[in-house]
């Protein structure tokens, strides 16, 4: 169950398959080694698109679907963007789209269009995102038990995605005196509520995105031994035990703790009880198994 495109050139451009393909390949890290697909994947945020390239049709049905537009020449390249995702998908997937048609003046046919679906058009500005992002609403919620799907509130998957997709710019922003962590989601095993948590490990400067737990990583001396302890705490008691030491940071609800301030912790962060066991507590949500809409109740 996908979205797919069809992009096409005017027949009076200069344009060539092998110019789209060296353009693909320039502004898109695939995650596949191959001439005629790109795989694109946010590691991050684990939204994922594809673009292909597909040999010219042969069947006389597909050559009258595809081939027979008197002002457009097929270029044979295709985008898939499959539905039953969070709404993040699309956002990450036609941000590029929208991009490489604007600069290659490209036409798209979308077979899945209220407007057009038969003729190649120049949409606008996030018409293809808002045409794929009302869809896959409406599938997620109609499949939603079908195929056993996870609901998530999408202004928290947009927060999530967001912190993620950034993350790096945010790092190379910081430099190698802090670290940026990952925020992750999980399902407590107890009730089966999603949970979001980050990292932080032996008390170093570090930035915190608003969490439900922090799962922390302490490493200490003992009796001439050194013991490491990995768990979580709650997000109430960070804010009660490392509260104080923390500054408003330049992202969305971020915190940030700095150099001066994270060594003075230590011993807070040592002594620190942890809570919960990861392995005992919770499990990895399945990235691709999570939609922002469900069905009415």
């Amino acid at each position: 169950m996908s979205y797919d495109l069809y992009f096409y050139k005017r027949k009076t451009s200069d344009l060539t398959e092998s110019q789209i393909a060296e353009y693909l390949t320039k502004n898109l890290t695939s995650t596949n080694e191959s001439d005629t697909q790109w795989f694109v994947e946010d590691e991050d945020t684990e939204a994922y698109f594809s673009l292909s390239q597909n040999e010219p049709e042969t069947d006389e049905e597909s050559i009258e679907l595809f081939e027979n537009f008197a002002e457009f020449e097929n270029t044979h390249f295709t985008f898939n963007l499959n539905y039953l995702r969070p709404d993040f998908f699309g956002q990450f997937a036609f941000e590029f789209v929208d991009k490489f048609i604007k600069d290659l003046d490209l036409f798209v046919l979308n077979p899945q269009s209220t407007i057009d679906p038969d003729n190649p058009i120049k949409p606008k500005d996030n018409e293809l995102y808002e045409n794929w992002s009302e869809t896959n609403s409406r599938n997620s919620a109609i499949f939603f038990k079908e195929y056993e799907l996870e609901f998530y509130p999408i202004e928290k998957s947009n927060d999530f995605y967001n912190y993620n997709h950034n993350k790096l710019a945010l790092q190379e922003k910081l430099g190698d005196n802090y670290y940026v962590p990952k925020l992750y989601l999980f399902k407590r095993k107890t009730d089966g509520q999603i949970i979001t948590l980050c990292t932080w490990t032996e008390h170093i400067p570090n930035v915190f995105p608003p969490v439900d737990y922090f799962l922390l990583t302490k490493k200490y001396k003992k009796l001439f031994r050194t013991i490491e302890e990995v768990g979580l705490i709650s997000s109430d008691t960070f804010k009660e035990r490392f509260g104080n030491f923390l500054e408003n940071f330049d992202f969305k609800n971020c915190r940030i703790i700095h150099p001066d301030k994270a060594e003075k912790v230590k011993d807070i962060f040592n002594t620190t009880k942890i809570e919960y066991k990861l392995a005992d507590f919770a499990e990895r949500v399945q990235i691709d198994k999570l939609v922002n809409a469900k069905p009415n109740e």
